[in-house]
């Protein structure tokens, strides 16, 4: 077993979590045998990727083909809203559409995508693609004014100022920016050996993190990885209410992310279990006041202490909770996962107002 270790990673950092589980998320997906995701012991504890064969030219290239796959003109991420524009026609938030005849045409088109995947057995672009939701035409509120962000994951934080959009203007410059590299340049970025912002220009404000971690440059590689960690965390849709986002704690735009930090090596179907379980949100949410930020006003207190064993029974030494803030605009406000607050398993919740 090799272990590649993203050594400029952290715990307290959602971009960290996002980065390993789509780094793991890509090499399955490219045939590579016995993943595993593991955390390195100590106080400055790392994400591990874990498999027999993968060696630093293996990952580089895998990453690097991945995304060159993906910058293809044929690609799903490469498919236009409409003729002649940036807007992609797989972004799960986009502009207002207003007709009946605009609404068919985008399901006929999606739907046209999704079918193609499925006979080329793409699996972890479905995966990603469900993960991530689809413009919710069935959401209205009480005027009858349609709420089409509803059905979007709360993971996909991509600022919409001036029209923009999660694929069009995220993973599509990723996907070129990566798979303009060598393989040897992708594995030095995802092993903390250098960091290359082409996207950004390497500017100190740079927003590539897209809500995963304070602006600052951010190598591709590890943003590529980090955005296709979303197909780890299925969405619920709902017909009246905002889609709920596996992982997500508390109200549409605030709350809370959670994720588990573990001991062992963990296949990527166990860690899904562990992240999609009522335990872990369970746990997570205990100790929050109903009256805290981001939660919802009819919340009650939650009793953690039941999950507590079957997390702990199941490997999780803590449960990492990052607090989702909101800058700039009202029309266009920037989302982010803050510095994250560890919960260990074996200390008691405390409360927070």
């Amino acid at each position: 077993m090799t272990d590649f270790v993203l050594s400029h990673a952290d715990p307290y950092t959602m971009l960290s979590h996002m980065t390993l589980y789509g780094f793991a998320a890509i090499a399955e997906d490219a045939g590579l045998d016995d993943v595993r995701l593991s955390w390195t012991p100590g106080m400055n504890s790392r994400p591990v990727l874990s498999a027999p064969e993968a060696s630093l030219e293996a990952i580089g290239e895998i990453v690097r083909r991945h995304a060159a796959r993906h910058d293809d003109p044929d690609a799903w991420p490469s498919r236009q809203l409409r003729a002649g524009e940036q807007r992609a026609l797989m972004s799960p938030r986009i502009s207002v559409i207003t007709t009946g005849d605009g609404w068919r045409d985008l399901q006929h088109r999606r739907h046209q995508v999704l079918d193609q995947l499925t006979d080329a057995r793409a699996m972890l672009d479905l995966q990603l693609i469900a993960a991530l939701g689809e413009p919710a035409y069935w959401s209205r509120n009480g005027k009858g004014d349609r709420l089409q962000d509803d059905g979007a994951s709360r993971l996909e934080m991509q600022p919409r100022n001036q029209g923009s959009e999660f694929v069009g203007n995220r993973l599509r410059p990723l996907a070129a920016a990566v798979a303009a590299r060598t393989a040897e340049e992708v594995a030095d970025g995802l092993a903390g050996r250098r960091v290359r912002d082409e996207i950004a220009k390497d500017k100190p404000d740079s927003r590539t993190p897209t809500g995963f971690a304070a602006p600052s440059p951010t190598d591709n590689a590890v943003a590529w990885c980090a955005l296709w960690g979303i197909s780890q965390f299925p969405i619920a849709q709902r017909v009246n209410a905002t889609a709920t986002t596996t992982g997500h704690l508390g109200r549409a735009t605030g709350g809370w992310f959670c994720v588990p930090v573990w001991t062992g090596r963990w296949r990527t179907a166990r860690h899904r279990t562990v992240l999609a379980s009522g335990q872990l949100a369970r746990f997570a949410a205990a100790g929050l006041s109903p009256k805290a930020p981001g939660m919802p006003s009819e919340s009650k207190p939650v009793d953690g202490e039941p999950a507590r064993g079957w997390l702990a029974a199941r490997g999780v030494t803590a449960v990492i909770r990052f607090p989702v803030q909101r800058f700039g605009s009202d029309s266009a406000p920037e989302r982010r996962a803050m510095r994250g607050e560890p919960i260990k398993i074996d200390k008691p919740l405390v409360a927070r107002r």
